[in-house]
Order: C-alpha cells, then structure tokens, then sequence
C-alpha cells in the first residue's frame, strides 16, 4: 500500500503544479489584457513591470487553486480510469474511495495552505499590488515625442517635430506652441533643426533650437486699446529670428508620485481575520451609534410635523369672534391661516424628505462597509472548503467520465468552476447589499456544490451505471430503435 500510496501522491502532485500554472498563467494575461493601457507608454523599467506582475499573480492564487484542485482530480481520474487502471486497483480489491485516500490528505494540506495564504500572504501582496498599481496608474506617458503629431503631454506646451533622426535627439522641422499664459496660441515658435537632452535626474528637458523664429500676439495690449475706442484693434504682433534658442521645460508631471501603505492598510483585502474582526467590530459600533443618532433626529422632525395641528388649533383660539368681526373678515382671516399651515407644512415635509433620502444613503453605505469586512472574513474560510469540496467533484467524476489529457477535463472543470464562479460572485455581492446575510451570502457556492460532490463520490465509490456515459448511450440506442 505504501508503494501504492506513493504512486498516487507522485502521479497526482505533477498534474495539480500544471493546472495551477496554466490558470495563473490565463488569469495574467487576461489582467494584462484588460489593464495594457496603464501600463503601455510610461517608460517603466522592466524591474516595475515584473514586480507588478509578481504582486499580481499572488491575488489570483484565491482563483486559480480551486481550480486547479479540480481540474488536476478530474484529469488524474479521468486517465487512470481511461487506461483501466482503475479497474485494475478494483480487480485487486482496492475499491476507489481507499484510492482516493491519500488524495484526500493531500487536499486537506492544501486546504491548511490556502487558508494560511489567504489570511497572511495574500493581504501583504494585496496591499504592495495597489501601491504599485497607484503609481503606476497616476504617472504620465513616457516622454517621447512622436513625428507629425501634436504632443501635449507636457503641461502648458504643444510640441510637433516634422521628423527624428536615429538617436531621437536630433529633430527636424520644431513647432512649439506655448499656453502657460492660457490666452490662445499667441506664442508660436518655430525652428528647422533642434536638439532635446533630458537631465540625469529626469527632472528637465532642454530643447535646443537652431534657425527659427519666435511669434507672439499681446492680447492684453489688444484689448485695452479694444476697450478705449471702443472698436476692433489688431493685436501687437512681434516676430523674432534667432540662430539658436534654448528652452527648458519641468518634467515634474511626469515623476512616479509617491505612495505609501496607509493608503490601503484599513482596506479589507490587506487585513487578516484578527484585524478584520477588530475593524468589524469598529464599523458595527460606529454604524449602531449612526444609526441611533438618525433615529432620534427624524424622531424630532416628525414631532414637528405632526404638531402643525395644535399650532392650528392655538391659532383658532386666538380668531376673532364672529359677534364683533364681520363675516368677510372672519372667512379672510380663515383662509390666511390656513394657506400659511399649507406652506409651512409643505416646506417642512420637503425637508423631511430630503433628510431621510440622506440618512438613508447614508446608512446604506455604511452598512455596506460593514458587510465588505465580514464577507471577507467568511472568504478566507469559504477558499479552503472549496478545495475539498471540488475535490470531491472532479475525482468521482473523472472515474465516471473515463477521459483524461486536457479535451474533455478541461471543458468540464471549466464549465463547472464558472458556475461556481458566478454563485459566488453572486453570494457576495448579495452578502455586500444586504439581500442575504454574509454566511449565506459566502457559503452559497460551496453548500450547492457539496450535495453534488457527495452525489458524485458515492455513484462512484459503489460503481453505479447511473452517470455512466455507456449507459446512456445504450439507453437512447434501445429507445431510437424500439
């Protein structure tokens, strides 16, 4: 047993390191995909782009494990059973449940793992992940200044150059309009050769211009004569040649900004359980304390409110009385209090209104905050179960199925793991929005599952016909004839 043991743990480790490589892999490239514009043009060092894609690929590893888990058990199965090595372990008296045995073990280690990866590394390169990706993402376009375009990434400045030579320093045919004045392009220069030299530090450019001129308008000039004579005046225009000119722009804007960890360090993907629950807890009070708060604030409003009719009736005590006043005072009189009532309760209902549609956004966002923090928690949790539970998936069904390779394996456990996928996206954000609890919200995925998985095992274990693809096919054969 113990060879047998070891046969089965070598054999079923390779497949479980390949499927989680070729789901990281997919993962990464659909993040490159969906995140190549704020990466491309910027000028990172290829040493930025790796540590963006290291820090990445941890995060994906809640996904990709799973995964990885039931394909591996799919694809293991599936080829023992399709080389009749099953049947061979059968025919020896060893029945699959006591082959699956050490399987189990090993998925009971790779439970302990991602729960320890999940509540201590994955919040650590959750966190340097959205540093990096903040810098990144709030750094400009590399400085390159492309021929025949209109470069306006340096603040204040339109650059065109007519063509570059090789070593993109030497430019031909420069145009620079400049907008620091913000009044127009009113100050044009324009050269047939230059030169662009950045400093060590990156900070500044110098451009260095040869035979060109210099145009400029005043426009405030312009527009005081405008207004003395009251007439249309041509702006002062000034035109000035030069052999060679130089120019220094600030290449501030294009400097990675700093960001530090306190940005994220309360965000509920960079906590663990302990500071999940300690922040939890914090929110829960904050919101109970909010929420009473609100409770005694639109207690009052409606207090008011609803006392407009004993102001009514204190006003009534104080009408004048019908013996002494005629009646066309009486009714004038009547109809001025009850107008003001209508306006004052009118307005005071308005502001009823708009105070409780804020108390209620107010309160939804918080209760959002607080349940963004214990769906999180339940997650660390809910990861683990899922390796176990697809486990007990994809290897009953890979001995149904009697498929292995990477055909049939691999568009079933897909199709199954975006199922899973899906209900769980759909448990959370459910959970998040208060249409179900966080338990249930997190545990949706994994307590379907597991009905199928004990399904499965036991179909399997009892060597049942019923999920057996030949059946079926003998079946449907029976009742096309018949």
């Amino acid at each position: 047993m113990k060879k047998l043991n070891s046969f089965l743990l070598k054999s079923y480790v390779g497949p479980l390191v390949l499927t989680f490589c070729i789901g990281i892999f997919v993962l990464l490239m659909q993040f490159l995909w969906r995140y190549v514009d704020d990466l491309v043009g910027k000028g990172l060092d290829l040493w930025t782009i790796c540590k963006f894609m290291f820090y990445a690929c941890w995060t994906f590893v809640p996904m990709a494990l799973p995964l990885a888990v039931l394909l591996s058990s799919l694809m293991f199965f599936g080829n023992m059973g399709e080389h009749y090595e099953l049947v061979a372990l059968k025919a020896a008296g060893i029945p699959l449940r006591q082959s699956m045995r050490p399987l189990i073990g090993v998925c009971f280690g790779i439970c302990l793992l991602a729960f320890f990866f999940a509540n201590y590394a994955a919040p650590k390169a959750y966190l340097n992940y959205r540093v990096l990706y903040h810098e990144i993402r709030s750094k400009k376009p590399a400085l390159d200044i492309p021929e025949g375009v209109y470069y306006k990434q340096i603040d204040g400045y339109t650059i065109r150059v007519d063509k570059k030579e090789r070593d993109g320093a030497h430019l031909k045919g420069v145009q620079i309009y400049d907008h620091t004045a913000h009044k127009g392009n009113t100050n044009v220069t324009m050269a047939e050769r230059g030169y662009m030299q950045t400093s060590e530090d990156g900070h500044y450019m110098t451009l260095t211009l040869y035979d060109g001129h210099t145009y400029g308008e005043d426009a405030d000039m312009g527009s005081m004569r405008d207004n003395n004579r009251e007439r249309d005046v041509a702006y002062p225009f000034t035109r000035l040649k030069f052999e060679k000119q130089i120019l220094l722009f600030d290449l501030a804007s294009f400097q990675m900004p700093e960001a530090t960890a306190d940005m994220y360090e309360r965000h509920q993907r960079t906590l663990g359980i302990k500071a999940l629950s300690a922040q939890y807890d914090t929110l829960k009070a904050n919101r109970d304390a909010r929420q009473d708060e609100i409770t005694r604030a639109m207690g009052t409003q409606y207090y008011h409110l609803s006392h407009y009719y004993a102001q009514d009736s204190v006003q009534r005590a104080l009408r004048p009385d019908k013996t002494e006043a005629t009646e066309e005072a009486y009714r004038q009189w009547r109809g001025d209090i009850a107008s003001t009532a209508k306006i004052q309760a009118a307005a005071k209902a308005e502001n009823f209104r708009s105070d409780a549609q804020y108390y209620r956004n107010d309160m939804y966002y918080r209760n959002e905050q607080v349940n963004s923090y214990a769906v999180e928690w339940h997650k660390k949790f809910s990861l683990s179960a899922a390796c176990l539970i697809l486990f007990f998936i994809g290897a009953p069904l890979g001995s149904i199925i009697r498929k292995g390779g990477l055909g049939m394996p691999v568009v079933v456990s897909v199709l199954l793991f975006v199922i899973y996928h899906v209900l769980t996206v759909i448990g959370e954000k459910a959970a998040i929005e208060g249409v179900m609890s966080c338990f249930w919200g997190m545990w949706l995925a994994p307590l379907i599952y597991l009905p199928f998985g004990i399904l499965l095992t036991l179909q399997a274990t009892v060597d049942s016909s019923f999920l057996d693809a030949d059946t079926w096919r003998r079946l449907l054969g029976r009742n096309k004839a018949a």
